[in-house]
């Protein structure tokens, strides 16, 4: 009777849940859970399930609500960076890094090449040919230049740079390289002038209202040469004039008459035109196709330096400008005749990326794959440079289109 009284009063043992593997159902119906929940497994979810929601802030998903799928983690993007100027391996990899500095809008009037006409044209090469002596010297209108590469004019430099034409002719200085400053330059030429210490040259629009004045600055900072652009209208910011139109040649007279200056006529694609151009006091001409504005990927003027050489023989240099990206493209100039080479856009890449320092890394590039190919065509020297250096193939067919 004793025992049962204890008995009474000992609590009752504990009733076990059995969960088996392929049943977690709880036996005991004294286990309080949440409503709906009918396992330990499912308790330990909901209760997990609170406790991570009331870590991060957010609101616990209603029990036997669909999952829902987790924000992929993204790492930001770096913007894109400058490349160190180290690590270009040609000039074509500066037009990269000048869209970058400049933007879409800001580099639309310095990008553009034609490479129809230059990449129909091979060179020879050529061994067993001494070229420990290599030479790049030229000599144009009295000045002993390091090689035939010059910096050709761009107007209002300061679109793409803050330093503009400062900036441009330390570094074409610094590469041993003739600078052609434009007429409508953003900056005075006195100032050009003090940053440069090789040649200066000036442009001007034959038929500019500012002739004049521009050939009395020049005069005053000792350029070495004038180079009348022909058919390009009065300015860099008009609109470009139809390849039809006719020379003014009273214009050139006119720049002839009123400096001592060398004068060179540019935009020249003509064998008569050259001529022409002698016959009116040039000193020179460039071949050029451009004709005002900022036009691109105008063709090549490759093809057209031969005839002009012929034309004017031994009388006066011919130069030439038009989409020279490579040293490759400078050697075939020479090839044809050409006693030197003008760069636009080439140079306004590198000053936009890197300043000055991108503008010598341009004009030495070049410098240094003319010289690399001049050895391999065993051509130690520009007077050994001719015609038979070159190799012109047939040009492509026209596309079909449409099966027809």
């Amino acid at each position: 009777m004793l025992r049962r009284k204890l008995d009474l009063l000992r609590p009752a043992p504990e009733k076990r849940e059995l969960i088996n593997a392929d049943d977690e159902t709880i036996v005991a119906k004294e286990t309080r859970f949440p409503a709906g929940v009918t396992s330990r497994r499912q308790a330990i979810g909901v209760t997990g399930t609170a406790v991570c929601a009331s870590l991060v802030g957010t609101a616990m998903p209603a029990l036997g609500a669909p999952a829902q799928t987790a924000t992929p983690l993204r790492e930001p993007t770096p913007p894109p960076a400058l490349a160190p100027q180290a690590d270009l391996v040609n000039v074509l990899a500066y037009e990269p890094q000048a869209r970058l500095v400049l933007g879409p809008q800001k580099v639309a009037p310095i990008l553009g090449s034609d490479r129809t006409v230059t990449d129909r044209i091979t060179l020879r090469p050529r061994v067993n040919i001494p070229t420990r002596d290599l030479d790049l010297t030229s000599t144009l209108f009295g000045d002993e230049h390091f090689a035939p590469i010059i910096v050709g004019p761009i107007a209002d430099q300061k679109r793409f740079h803050a330093e503009g034409e400062a900036a441009m002719a330390r570094g074409a200085s610094a590469a041993k390289a003739a600078m052609v400053v434009s007429s409508d330059a953003s900056l005075p030429l006195a100032t050009i002038a003090q940053a440069a210490t090789t040649p200066l040259w000036l442009q001007v629009y034959a038929n500019s209202p500012k002739v004049k004045d521009v050939l009395a600055e020049a005069s005053a900072v000792r350029a070495k040469a004038v180079i009348v652009t022909l058919n390009a209208g009065t300015s860099a910011s008009g609109p470009a004039t139809p390849a039809s139109a006719r020379i003014d040649w009273s214009a050139v007279d006119a720049v002839v008459k009123a400096t001592s200056l060398p004068v060179i006529v540019k935009g020249i694609t003509r064998a008569e035109d050259a001529k022409e151009a002698v016959a009116h006091g040039a000193k020179g001409v460039v071949v050029s196709n451009y004709r005002g504005g900022d036009a691109a990927a105008l063709t090549g003027t490759l093809l057209f330096v031969a005839p002009v050489v012929q034309a004017v023989g031994d009388q006066i240099p011919v130069l030439v400008d038009g989409s020279f990206r490579r040293g490759t493209d400078i050697l075939k100039a020479l090839g044809f005749g050409a006693k030197g080479v003008l760069i636009g856009r080439p140079v306004m890449w590198g000053l936009a990326a890197y300043g000055a320092d991108g503008v010598q890394g341009v004009v030495e590039m070049l410098q240094t794959e003319l010289a690399r190919y001049m050895c391999m065509c065993g051509r130690p020297s520009l007077a050994s440079v001719n015609s038979s250096v070159l190799r012109v193939h047939a040009a492509l067919p026209p596309a079909r289109i449409n099966g027809g």
